[in-house]
Formats: structure tokens, sequence, C-alpha cells
């Protein structure tokens, strides 16, 4: 598979338009509109496809940063109610001794 720098890659869907409209108005027979076409076409939907891909990686990050977010307030939560069992343990262990 071979890797485009990004220069490259991302104005390819443009590249495509604009050859598919100067193919389809300059070529006068119907293979060269149909080419222009096809070009556009293609244009559109690399396009799309990218626009897809990058909306739903988004909304994923989205999710696994809420989801991180919530899991460190549930760790946080009962890492204190696990402080205020042990200080509620040793109260009572120091109470015991003192009744002793």
């Amino acid at each position: 598979m071979v890797i485009l720098p990004n220069w490259l890659y991302e104005p390819l869907p443009y590249v495509y338009g604009i050859a598919g409209i100067v193919a389809s108005y300059r070529l006068d027979s119907a293979m060269g509109r149909i080419s222009g076409v096809l070009l556009i076409t293609a244009g559109i939907v690399v396009a799309y496809q990218r626009y897809e891909f990058r909306h739903f990686n988004k909304q994923r990050q989205e999710r696994l940063d809420w989801l991180r977010e919530q899991a460190h307030k549930k760790k946080a939560q009962r890492q204190e109610w696990l402080r205020d069992q042990a200080k509620t343990l040793r109260e009572d262990i120091e109470r015991k001794q003192n009744d002793f």
C-alpha cells in the first residue's frame, strides 16, 4: 500500500472534481463527458467517505474521553469510600484497645 504525503492526499477529491469539470467541458465526445461525470462522482464519494470516517472517529474519541472521565470519577469515589471505611475501622480498633 502506498502512503501519500498529506499535502497530496488531502486535495485529491478536489482534484478529481476539477478534472471532471474540465473533462466534461473540454472534451466534445460522449466518452469525455462520461469520464468527467465519473471523475466528479469519484471526488464526491471520496470526500464523503473521508467526512464520514473522520466524523465517526471524532464521535468515538469523544465517547472514549467521556468513559475515561466517568471511570476516573468512579475510581475517586471508590477510593474515598475505602478511606472512610479504613478510618472507621481504625477508630473501632482504637476504641476497643482503649476499652481493655
